[in-house]
């Protein structure tokens, strides 16, 4: 199987129509998964069809995945009360709130970025089934008038692309 790229005539807010199949091994699909993608601050989001086995595949977890989404609070909180601790003894003690305000707010930003950090570790220790099927179907780009996918299985670009023909753009 190789990946296409298509190009589809969308806006925003309507509907895209996608074939009963399952976007990763063809299947009839009884479930979705949830493609996202962020464009500054737009954010578009559309759901694409699985079968229940590919759908099951996705909730697995490895063990490396359950441990370090165990470790990733562990980490953040440590990274997040250790900044606001130094942040709290070095900043000047004039004004105690102003202090404590931006204490906690570089505590903040320490924990999301810890957090952030952590994500990208889990998704490489995902299960190789569950890889496969969450990259068989990805939004690649959007704008306010256009989406671009990226899909795996032939079967199912064939489909898409029959339902869809009026929309679809050159890639």
């Amino acid at each position: 199987m190789m990946s296409r790229q298509l190009i589809i005539k969308i806006a925003p807010n309507e509907k895209m129509r996608f074939p009963g199949l399952c976007t990763n091994c063809a299947r009839p699909s009884t479930k979705s998964m949830q493609l996202a993608k962020r464009h500054g601050r737009t954010r578009r989001q559309v759901d694409v069809p699985l079968c229940a086995q590919c759908a099951s595949e996705i909730a697995k977890k490895s063990a490396a995945e359950e441990r370090l989404s165990k470790q990733k609070w562990l980490f953040a909180t440590a990274a997040g009360l250790l900044i606001f601790l130094a942040a709290l003894l070095l900043l000047p003690a004039s004004i105690f709130w102003l202090r404590f305000l931006v204490s906690l707010l570089l505590a903040i930003v320490a924990a999301l970025v810890v957090l952030r950090f952590f994500r990208s570790v889990i998704a490489r220790a995902a299960l190789p089934e569950k890889k496969a099927v969450l990259e068989s179907a990805q939004l690649q780009a959007f704008s306010w008038r256009t989406a671009t996918f990226e899909f795996s299985n032939d079967t199912f670009v064939e489909h898409f692309v029959e339902l869809n023909e009026p929309l679809l753009l050159e890639s």
